[in-house]
Protein backbone atom coordinates (compact mmCIF):
# COMPACT_ATOMS: atom_id res chain seq x y z
CA UNK A 1 0.00 0.00 0.00
CA UNK A 2 2.54 2.43 0.40
CA UNK A 3 3.34 2.89 -3.13
CA UNK A 4 -0.50 3.04 -3.89
CA UNK A 5 -0.35 5.83 -0.83
CA UNK A 6 2.18 7.64 -2.54
CA UNK A 7 0.39 7.35 -6.16
CA UNK A 8 -2.72 8.92 -4.14
CA UNK A 9 -0.59 11.54 -3.23
CA UNK A 10 1.22 12.94 -6.37
CA UNK A 11 -2.17 12.69 -8.10
CA UNK A 12 -3.90 14.58 -5.26
CA UNK A 13 -0.96 17.53 -5.01
CA UNK A 14 -1.41 17.94 -9.13
CA UNK A 15 -5.24 18.19 -8.45
CA UNK A 16 -5.04 20.86 -5.60
CA UNK A 17 -2.62 22.67 -7.60
CA UNK A 18 -5.01 22.86 -9.85
CA UNK A 19 -7.79 23.56 -7.77
CA UNK A 20 -5.60 26.44 -6.72
CA UNK A 21 -5.22 27.78 -10.31
CA UNK A 22 -8.70 27.48 -11.23
CA UNK A 23 -10.37 29.34 -8.07
CA UNK A 24 -7.34 32.05 -8.94
CA UNK A 25 -8.66 31.87 -12.51
CA UNK A 26 -12.51 32.25 -11.82
CA UNK A 27 -11.77 35.06 -9.50
CA UNK A 28 -10.40 36.94 -12.34
CA UNK A 29 -14.05 37.95 -14.01
CA UNK A 30 -15.24 39.62 -11.18
CA UNK A 31 -11.62 41.94 -10.46
CA UNK A 32 -12.46 43.14 -13.59
CA UNK A 33 -15.93 43.59 -13.09
CA UNK A 34 -15.47 45.48 -10.11
CA UNK A 35 -12.50 47.72 -12.11
CA UNK A 36 -15.42 48.27 -14.84
CA UNK A 37 -17.70 49.23 -12.20
CA UNK A 38 -15.61 51.65 -10.75
CA UNK A 39 -14.53 53.00 -14.12
CA UNK A 40 -18.70 53.55 -14.67
CA UNK A 41 -19.08 55.33 -11.50
CA UNK A 42 -16.40 57.68 -12.10
CA UNK A 43 -17.83 58.32 -15.54
CA UNK A 44 -21.20 58.71 -13.60
CA UNK A 45 -19.64 61.59 -11.31
CA UNK A 46 -17.81 63.52 -14.07
CA UNK A 47 -21.19 63.21 -16.03
CA UNK A 48 -23.16 65.11 -13.81
CA UNK A 49 -20.38 67.74 -12.89
CA UNK A 50 -20.95 68.40 -16.28
CA UNK A 51 -24.51 68.07 -15.60
CA UNK A 52 -24.24 70.82 -12.94
CA UNK A 53 -22.02 73.46 -15.13
CA UNK A 54 -24.52 73.21 -17.95
CA UNK A 55 -27.47 73.97 -15.42
CA UNK A 56 -25.45 76.76 -13.80
CA UNK A 57 -24.41 78.29 -17.62
CA UNK A 58 -27.97 77.90 -18.33
CA UNK A 59 -29.50 79.91 -15.51
CA UNK A 60 -27.05 82.83 -16.02
CA UNK A 61 -28.29 83.19 -19.61
CA UNK A 62 -31.62 82.75 -18.26
CA UNK A 63 -30.90 85.72 -16.06
CA UNK A 64 -29.30 87.48 -18.68
CA UNK A 65 -32.49 87.38 -20.74
CA UNK A 66 -34.45 88.87 -18.40
CA UNK A 67 -31.86 91.69 -17.25
CA UNK A 68 -32.34 92.62 -20.92
CA UNK A 69 -35.85 92.81 -21.20
CA UNK A 70 -35.35 94.98 -17.76
CA UNK A 71 -33.06 97.59 -19.06
CA UNK A 72 -35.54 97.72 -22.24
CA UNK A 73 -38.38 98.28 -19.93
CA UNK A 74 -36.55 101.38 -18.21
CA UNK A 75 -35.95 102.75 -21.72
CA UNK A 76 -39.09 102.17 -23.22
CA UNK A 77 -41.18 103.60 -19.71
CA UNK A 78 -38.18 106.54 -19.13
CA UNK A 79 -38.91 107.46 -23.05
CA UNK A 80 -42.42 107.28 -22.08
CA UNK A 81 -42.63 110.09 -19.47
CA UNK A 82 -42.00 113.14 -21.93
CA UNK A 83 -45.48 112.41 -23.16
CA UNK A 84 -47.60 111.25 -19.97
CA UNK A 85 -49.83 114.64 -19.26
CA UNK A 86 -52.04 113.34 -16.13
CA UNK A 87 -49.57 113.73 -12.69
CA UNK A 88 -51.17 110.52 -11.58
CA UNK A 89 -50.21 108.58 -14.89
CA UNK A 90 -46.60 110.31 -14.39
CA UNK A 91 -46.22 108.80 -10.77
CA UNK A 92 -47.49 105.71 -11.65
CA UNK A 93 -45.08 105.18 -14.35
CA UNK A 94 -42.12 106.46 -12.38
CA UNK A 95 -43.71 103.73 -9.95
CA UNK A 96 -43.31 101.08 -12.97
CA UNK A 97 -39.27 102.35 -13.96
CA UNK A 98 -38.42 102.02 -9.99
CA UNK A 99 -39.59 98.74 -9.87
CA UNK A 100 -37.94 97.60 -12.64
CA UNK A 101 -34.40 99.24 -12.03
CA UNK A 102 -34.88 97.31 -8.51
CA UNK A 103 -35.35 94.05 -10.23
CA UNK A 104 -32.30 94.98 -12.95
CA UNK A 105 -30.05 95.30 -9.57
CA UNK A 106 -31.55 92.28 -7.98
CA UNK A 107 -30.50 90.37 -11.71
CA UNK A 108 -27.30 91.95 -11.71
CA UNK A 109 -26.50 90.49 -8.33
CA UNK A 110 -27.85 87.22 -8.97
CA UNK A 111 -25.63 87.03 -12.63
CA UNK A 112 -22.41 88.15 -10.77
CA UNK A 113 -23.48 84.82 -7.95
CA UNK A 114 -23.93 82.80 -10.68
CA UNK A 115 -20.72 83.67 -12.71
CA UNK A 116 -19.12 83.21 -9.94
CA UNK A 117 -20.69 79.31 -9.24
CA UNK A 118 -20.16 78.65 -12.87
CA UNK A 119 -16.13 79.38 -12.47
CA UNK A 120 -16.59 77.17 -9.50
CA UNK A 121 -17.98 74.86 -11.54
CA UNK A 122 -15.89 74.70 -14.30
CA UNK A 123 -12.38 74.44 -12.21
CA UNK A 124 -13.96 71.51 -10.56
CA UNK A 125 -15.24 69.86 -13.84
CA UNK A 126 -11.74 70.43 -15.98
CA UNK A 127 -10.21 69.03 -12.66
CA UNK A 128 -12.00 65.66 -11.64
CA UNK A 129 -12.18 65.32 -15.71
CA UNK A 130 -8.19 65.34 -15.51
CA UNK A 131 -7.89 63.12 -12.62
CA UNK A 132 -10.71 61.38 -14.57
CA UNK A 133 -8.38 60.56 -17.51
CA UNK A 134 -5.81 59.90 -15.24
CA UNK A 135 -7.75 57.09 -12.90
CA UNK A 136 -9.23 55.60 -16.18
CA UNK A 137 -5.87 54.98 -17.93
CA UNK A 138 -4.72 53.00 -14.49
CA UNK A 139 -7.75 51.21 -14.53
CA UNK A 140 -7.68 49.97 -18.44
CA UNK A 141 -3.53 49.53 -17.23
CA UNK A 142 -5.19 46.73 -13.97
CA UNK A 143 -7.49 45.33 -16.60
CA UNK A 144 -4.65 44.35 -18.96
CA UNK A 145 -2.88 43.24 -16.16
CA UNK A 146 -5.50 40.58 -15.14
CA UNK A 147 -6.15 39.84 -18.92
CA UNK A 148 -2.75 38.87 -19.13
CA UNK A 149 -2.76 36.69 -16.09
CA UNK A 150 -6.48 35.10 -16.75
CA UNK A 151 -3.75 34.08 -19.95
CA UNK A 152 -0.73 32.79 -18.49
CA UNK A 153 -3.31 30.58 -15.93
CA UNK A 154 -5.19 29.35 -18.65
CA UNK A 155 -2.01 27.93 -20.23
CA UNK A 156 -0.71 27.01 -17.05
CA UNK A 157 -3.91 25.13 -16.12
CA UNK A 158 -3.84 23.15 -19.69
CA UNK A 159 -0.33 22.05 -19.26
CA UNK A 160 -0.47 20.76 -15.29
CA UNK A 161 -3.89 19.46 -16.46
CA UNK A 162 -2.14 17.37 -19.25
CA UNK A 163 0.54 16.64 -16.96
CA UNK A 164 -1.92 15.33 -14.07
CA UNK A 165 -4.02 13.11 -16.81
CA UNK A 166 -0.81 11.38 -17.87
CA UNK A 167 0.06 10.39 -14.19
CA UNK A 168 -3.28 8.99 -13.83
CA UNK A 169 -3.48 7.47 -16.97
CA UNK A 170 -0.15 5.35 -15.53
CA UNK A 171 -1.75 4.32 -12.15
CA UNK A 172 -3.88 1.46 -11.20
CA UNK A 173 -7.35 1.99 -12.45
CA UNK A 174 -8.98 0.82 -9.98
CA UNK A 175 -7.15 3.11 -7.31
CA UNK A 176 -7.85 6.15 -9.59
CA UNK A 177 -11.47 5.42 -9.17
CA UNK A 178 -11.15 5.19 -5.69
CA UNK A 179 -9.93 8.53 -5.37
CA UNK A 180 -11.83 10.65 -7.56
CA UNK A 181 -15.36 8.98 -6.21
CA UNK A 182 -13.85 10.53 -2.80
CA UNK A 183 -12.45 13.73 -4.77
CA UNK A 184 -15.82 14.48 -6.59
CA UNK A 185 -17.30 17.90 -5.86
CA UNK A 186 -14.39 18.59 -3.25
CA UNK A 187 -11.41 20.64 -3.42
CA UNK A 188 -9.78 19.25 -0.76
CA UNK A 189 -7.36 16.90 0.10
CA UNK A 190 -9.15 13.66 0.36
CA UNK A 191 -6.00 11.16 1.47
CA UNK A 192 -4.42 12.49 4.63
CA UNK A 193 -2.24 11.36 7.38
CA UNK A 194 -2.16 10.55 10.70
CA UNK A 195 -0.77 12.65 13.31
CA UNK A 196 -1.08 12.23 17.02
CA UNK A 197 -3.89 9.26 16.41
CA UNK A 198 -5.83 12.11 14.69
CA UNK A 199 -7.15 12.42 11.12
CA UNK A 200 -5.05 15.90 9.91
CA UNK A 201 -8.46 16.07 7.41
CA UNK A 202 -11.16 16.25 10.15
CA UNK A 203 -8.63 16.58 13.60
CA UNK A 204 -10.57 13.87 15.14
CA UNK A 205 -9.24 11.09 16.95
CA UNK A 206 -9.25 7.88 15.02
CA UNK A 207 -9.01 4.42 16.87
CA UNK A 208 -5.89 2.30 17.75
CA UNK A 209 -7.76 -0.52 14.94
CA UNK A 210 -7.64 1.96 12.63
CA UNK A 211 -4.06 3.10 13.16
CA UNK A 212 -3.41 -0.90 13.27
CA UNK A 213 -5.00 -1.48 9.75
CA UNK A 214 -3.01 1.24 8.49
CA UNK A 215 0.46 0.03 9.34
CA UNK A 216 -0.45 -3.64 8.24
CA UNK A 217 -1.07 -1.96 4.84
CA UNK A 218 -3.14 -4.52 3.13
CA UNK A 219 -5.50 -2.01 2.05
CA UNK A 220 -5.98 1.90 2.18
CA UNK A 221 -8.42 2.59 4.87
CA UNK A 222 -10.53 5.56 5.54
CA UNK A 223 -11.02 7.75 8.70
CA UNK A 224 -14.07 6.62 10.79
CA UNK A 225 -15.28 10.19 10.67
CA UNK A 226 -14.66 11.88 7.50
CA UNK A 227 -14.25 9.33 5.46
CA UNK A 228 -11.07 10.24 3.89
CA UNK A 229 -8.55 8.21 3.18
CA UNK A 230 -5.53 7.74 5.64
CA UNK A 231 -1.79 7.18 6.07
CA UNK A 232 1.04 7.20 8.28
CA UNK A 233 3.74 9.94 7.14
CA UNK A 234 6.19 7.41 7.20
CA UNK A 235 4.86 5.64 4.67
CA UNK A 236 5.05 8.40 1.98
CA UNK A 237 7.62 9.86 3.10
CA UNK A 238 8.10 11.58 -0.12
CA UNK A 239 5.72 11.33 -3.14
CA UNK A 240 6.78 9.93 -6.31
CA UNK A 241 6.97 12.42 -9.20
CA UNK A 242 7.20 11.99 -13.11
Amino acid sequence: MQEAVKQLLSLQERDLELDRLQGELAAIPKEIAAINKRIEAERAALEDSKKELTQLQMQRKEKEVDLSAKEDAVRKHTAELNAIKSNDAYRAMLGEIEKAKQEKSTLEDEILQLMDKVDQSQRAWKERETAAKTTETERQRQIADWDSKQKNLEEQIALKQKSRDELAAAYTPSLVETYLRLRQGKQVAVIVPIKAEQCSGCHMKVSHNLINEVKRGMSLMACEHCFRLVYLEEDAEKPITR
